[in-house]
């Protein structure tokens, strides 16, 4: 089904006034409880979606927000759309294009894809220069449904992962590898050669392994060795042993068009948190256990 066909003209608007973010939620709000019964209205409504804004921002580098509400016994979704003149600041970043989904708790494959839908959207730069110059909901729709941008009947990975990861080439030295997984915040990463083909991955244990004798590993209690730094093994080879050493190859991966349930499984097969997803033997993209449970569990 199209995006556009869950798109209402008459609660999508253009404001040009600098209003706070509650304000424009206020006439969202106003526009759809006037159009359409629902369970909770007005301050109750209203209530509930700066509650869930609160739990963590739906705000996306895209420069659009997504804040919803899933209802109970609620068999309907709606969506309302609002086009800022002024942006809104959501917690650092700029939001010029406000989309409000409210949706029965059920529904949570729909509201999804809706988001999947709305984030493919939002990625074209030339089309939302466009979306921004529309002045009411019709010419909107209108153009929305141009587009033809379709709501899939399942969520994959390729519409959760992270795409442009961080990675590492395998003759990169462990000092660099260090560099990196600190700048990125990241316990694994990607091996890659200079095509962007997959190689394998590089884990933290891994590199904490360089700096631990393989005698001590043979050994049931450290506790004798409170005053000895064995990892200063790690910091004399940091600058002589590379990435291609102590990687792990041959590693699982997934597919774009792999499910989330199928992640969630090979995640918890394998005692992964963390999958290289690979398309043609080139990477693609990462997904993390933690992209699952914000992405899709606490969506």
């Amino acid at each position: 089904m199209l995006l556009s066909s869950y798109l209402d003209a008459k609660t999508i608007y253009y404001e040009p006034a600098e209003k706070s973010r509650e304000q424009i939620y206020r006439e969202m709000v106003a526009r759809i409880c006037h159009h359409y019964q629902l369970p909770i209205c007005g301050n109750g409504l209203i209530d509930l979606i700066l509650a869930r804004d609160a739990e963590s921002s739906t705000a996306y580098p895209t420069g659009i927000a997504i804040p919803h509400v899933r209802m109970e016994g609620f068999n309907d979704t709606l969506i309302s759309i609002c086009v800022l003149e002024h942006p809104i600041d959501y917690d650092g970043t700029p939001v010029n294009v406000i989309i409000l989904i409210i949706t029965d708790k059920s529904a949570s494959k729909l509201y999804l894809n809706i988001v999947s839908a709305l984030l493919k959207l939002s990625k074209d730069e030339s089309t939302m220069a466009a979306i921004r110059q529309y002045k009411d909901g019709a010419s909107l729709v209108a153009g929305i449904k141009r587009i033809g941008i379709t709501i899939k009947e399942n969520l994959t990975i390729a519409d959760i992962m992270e795409q442009n990861p961080a990675y590492v080439l395998p003759d990169m030295t462990l000092h660099e590898l260090t560099a990196m997984m600190d700048e990125h915040n990241q316990a694994y990463l990607p091996v890659v050669d200079e095509n962007m083909r997959y190689l394998g991955e590089v884990n933290i244990l891994s590199l904490l392994k360089v700096g631990v004798p393989d005698y001590l590993m043979m050994l049931d209690n450290l506790n004798f060795l409170s005053s000895y730094e064995p990892l200063e093994n790690l910091f004399e080879q940091e600058d002589i042993l590379c990435v291609a050493d102590i990687m792990r190859r041959d590693e699982e991966v997934l597919s774009p068009q792999a499910s989330i349930i199928e992640a969630a499984h090979e995640m918890i097969q394998h005692k992964k948190r963390f999958f290289s997803i690979v398309s043609e033997g080139k990477l693609v993209g990462v997904v993390r256990a933690m992209d699952i449970f914000r992405k899709v569990i606490r969506a």
